[in-house]
């Protein structure tokens, strides 16, 4: 069982009032302590190995780790930010397994140590679209409630088998319809750095709970944006990888023809090891067969080499033009902070380029009825359990063996999907449930996929002529830079309807907000490695990255709001005419307290 009681309390509080290492020497003869805040995987293997220490002088274990970790969101998630009058809200659940997966962790490392677990003891935080085996999933909506998959997803299993302990499930924004962080199951995420402002979204709560430093690593999914830009607005390093690269197996879907599953980490060496981890070649989706195996680094930390595979000497792009959008690589703050960027990259000696290119089509978004019931279909097949069954009862059909589908188990006949959402499911139910990505839209990706990979293999002008070095040669763009975010739909529409990857790196602050800001490293199919590789060498010339100041809760034992049943949040959603994630700060406490008797 977990400890919610915080029995472990010197411990957790001296992890909640942890501040960042400075770097300062330690006094001859002392070891230094290890800090929770801005932790990562080397920083925990050290401390495992006693290389580091507790603040009373001990030696950390992965029980404690989870612990302190657990302790952390308890103590601060709910409890309103100075920052901006607001709580984080990143987490849904945390799994009821996870210390018993932990003690299992120390045992085997007393008998082998890491062993070949390179992600040893790394407390992850899910996106609640992911399935698990030992806890559920209700991809942030009531209507989900009981969803129960009886393996993890393809990704989740390759976590775990490196030695990442599943802490439990993160916030996202209802089906993952939105970019802004509402969730009809806790309301409203915010970010850690403004409570005031947006986390970004869909995979908000992953984007804000690990900038909070409520797990070690995050998973979010990406149809438009949905990794990239929270890991911009959070300061994090997000990893959208080339469709195949990560099977979408367990992974409840909007699009099939754009979705992907990634990691959302502190820095790009976590980033590498949880992409590693996570990828692999898997029947359940053919397109991982796309990629084999052969072809794949055996691990993406291998590139994280700055002499070997960084910023020096590469030809890198920056997007002047997407069609009728004028500035892809962000305007006001944004684009000073990514000009900066690219001049600070252009001083490591990279060669600088203007890139333009025409508008992209947004392909694949017709066939989301039939891709979340094909979904249900493989979820059933394998076991799993759920009182939802399809879409839509009213408006199904034999796709996908959906036609036996009851009227109460429709997504869409519940009447359990939050407010704000219910219009746009809708409109998702009454789409044709046969309906799959034509033969002339999947050509369609092929063909825009082709076209920018011609255009990075021999740079051309905004005219559509060849550029050329100095010395004549055609110039080979190693990467491109974006803008993370909805600039006019163009970046969404460029990165996802090729199915190519793109690593987000923090470049700095917005200060009129106080939010980080980051920058796309946008690559070639199944080029990552590249992507993390300049993103690290960038990264460690920079370090940007800093964490959000937050506050613990006087109450030890305040709920996570996200637990409520679906008659409190009822409660709460009736309790005044205006929309849960539009109460004035009082009046959501207010209720906050009433229904839960605090």
């Amino acid at each position: 069982m977990i400890n919610f009681k915080r029995a472990a309390l010197g411990v957790a509080v001296a992890a909640l009032c942890a501040c960042q290492s400075d770097g300062g020497r330690q006094p001859q003869g002392e070891t230094a302590v290890f800090e929770l805040i801005e932790a990562d995987m080397a920083s925990v293997h050290k401390a495992l190995a006693g290389e580091t220490l507790l603040a009373d002088g001990s030696v950390l274990n992965c029980e404690t780790l989870v612990q302190m970790y657990i302790d952390r969101i308890l103590a601060i998630d709910n409890f309103p930010q100075p920052s901006g009058g607001l709580p984080v809200r990143g987490v849904l659940h945390i799994n009821a397994h996870a210390l018993d997966q932990a003690r299992a962790l120390d045992a085997l490392y007393a008998e082998e140590g890491v062993g070949d677990r390179y992600l040893h003891c790394m407390p992850v935080l899910l996106k609640d679209n992911y399935d698990t085996y030992d806890h559920p999933s209700t991809s942030g909506s009531y209507s989900m409630l009981g969803h129960q998959a009886s393996l993890d997803a393809d990704s989740v299993e390759g976590l775990r088998a490196a030695g990442a302990v599943i802490l439990g499930k993160a916030n996202q924004d209802e089906f993952a319809f939105f970019t802004t962080g509402f969730s009809a199951r806790a309301i409203q995420v915010t970010n850690p750095y403004n409570t005031a402002e947006s986390p970004a979204g869909s995979s908000s709560g992953t984007g804000a709970s690990i900038a909070a430093n409520y797990a070690l690593g995050g998973t979010g999914s990406d149809t438009c944006q949905s990794i990239r830009h929270p890991s911009s607005v959070n300061g994090l390093v997000g990893v959208r990888p080339s469709l195949g690269v990560i099977s979408q197996h367990g992974i409840f879907p909007l699009s099939h023809a754009r979705d992907t599953g990634g990691p959302m980490t502190r820095n790009v060496r976590d980033a590498a090891l949880m992409l590693t981890a996570m990828a692999g070649v898997d029947p359940r989706d053919p397109k991982t067969l796309a990629f084999p195996a052969a072809q794949r680094p055996a691990n993406y930390a291998d590139y994280l080499d700055r002499a070997a595979y960084g910023v020096k000497g590469r030809h890198i792009g920056i997007a002047r033009q997407i069609g009728s959008l004028e500035s892809p690589a962000g305007t006001g703050a944004q684009g000073e902070l990514i000009e900066a960027a690219v001049a600070k990259m252009a001083e490591m000696g990279a060669y600088i380029h203007d890139v333009y290119l025409p508008d992209f089509e947004n392909v694949g978004a017709g066939s989301r009825h039939f891709d979340m019931n094909d979904y249900f279909r493989q979820f059933e097949a394998e076991g799993g359990h759920s009182p939802r069954r399809c879409v839509s009862s009213t408006f199904s059909s034999e796709a996908n063996g959906r036609a036996d589908c009851a009227l109460d188990e429709g997504i869409l006949e519940s009447l359990r999907v939050g407010p704000r959402t219910a219009p746009l499911f809708a409109l998702v139910a009454v789409d044709d449930p046969d309906l799959e990505p034509t033969q002339e839209q999947l050509d369609g990706i092929v063909a825009q996929r082709n076209y920018v990979t011609a255009m990075m293999d021999q740079l051309t002008d905004a005219e559509g002529q060849p550029v050329l070095d100095a010395t004549g040669q055609p110039i080979r763009l190693d990467a491109l830079i974006l803008s993370p975010g909805p600039t006019g739909g163009r970046t969404c529409d460029f990165g996802s309807t090729t199915q190519m990857g793109s690593v987000v790196v923090p470049v700095g602050f917005d200060e009129s907000v106080g939010v980080p800001r980051g920058m796309e490293i946008f690559v070639r199919q199944f080029d990552e490695a590249t992507a993390l590789a300049i993103a690290y060498d960038y990264e460690q010339a920079t370090h940007h990255r800093k964490p959000p100041d937050l506050v613990a809760s006087p109450l030890a034992d305040l709920p996570l709001i996200g637990e409520f049943n679906a008659s409190l949040q009822q409660a709460l959603m009736t309790a005044t005419s205006a929309a849960p994630e539009d109460l004035p700060l009082e009046v959501y406490l207010q209720a906050l307290y009433e229904l839960t008797g605090l």
